[in-house]
């Protein structure tokens, strides 16, 4: 009964996001992420210098036009570091193309960020600055030099499924003048202790022309997770 409600209430909102007027040609993020905890990945029997600290690779594609041409796809390599149960840091490299006219241009940034979480009973609020560094000069807002602040809520009152909403601002590096925003809504579920899947939706706007984006978002995550050696009794 909890899940058909969750997934009730899920779509309920998605449906709040696809009502809105002036709809642009849909898009899609497709996402396949790897993680792993270092100390899982690492041979040393004593791995407590890599404590709450893993590594993810992330490989998305991204498609326009209603869904019907790539126009951008990347990998992001990154390590996040938990601190304690309310901080976390992070540093991350992307590296992929971006459609431009009938080919593909190269694209790199460097991110780094820091998250504050406050955990209470089945929810969590978080805040998460990113700040991320680009040389190439473009109108995308993953792509580019800017600020991001974003704030999230997730409700985890379900053993395998969780919900998330979130909404995100982009800020020029210097002036600090807000010229985008990000809302975001997602639903993930857990398969096992090793696969995930989620499905959300986006919709972001550009404040200097007005236009907004509506995009479905699908994602699949496989976690490394080290199988514990069973301990063998003493022999009495």
């Amino acid at each position: 009964m909890r899940r058909r409600k969750a997934a009730l209430l899920f779509f309920v909102l998605v449906h709040s996001f696809m009502s809105a007027q002036n709809m642009n040609d849909a898009g899609m993020w497709n996402t396949f992420s790897f993680f792993g905890d270092i100390k899982d990945l690492t041979p040393w029997k004593d791995p407590k210098v890599f404590k709450d600290w893993s590594i993810h690779i992330d490989p998305e594609m991204r498609f326009d036009e209603n869904v019907s041409r790539l126009y951008g796809y990347f990998a992001d390599l990154g390590t996040e570091k938990k601190w304690s149960k309310y901080f976390l840091t992070s540093l991350e490299y992307r590296l992929g193309a971006k459609r431009e006219e009938s080919w593909f241009n190269r694209r790199t940034r460097w991110s780094m960020g820091a998250q504050l979480s406050l955990p209470f009973k089945d929810f969590k609020l978080s805040s998460t600055t990113r700040y991320q560094v680009a040389k190439v000069l473009t109108t995308d807002l993953d792509l580019k030099s800017t600020w991001r602040q974003k704030f999230s809520l997730e409700y985890a009152g379900w053993k395998k499924i969780r919900i998330q909403i979130s909404h995100e601002f982009f800020f020029l590096p210097i002036t600090l003048e807000n010229t985008n925003w990000r809302s975001q809504i997602s639903l993930k579920y857990k398969l096992d202790k090793s696969n995930a899947l989620s499905v959300g939706y986006l919709v972001q706007r550009d404040l200097t022309n007005a236009d907004m984006d509506f995009i479905i978002l699908t994602g699949y995550k496989w976690e490394f997770n080290k199988k514990k050696e069973k301990s063998t009794p003493a022999v009495q």
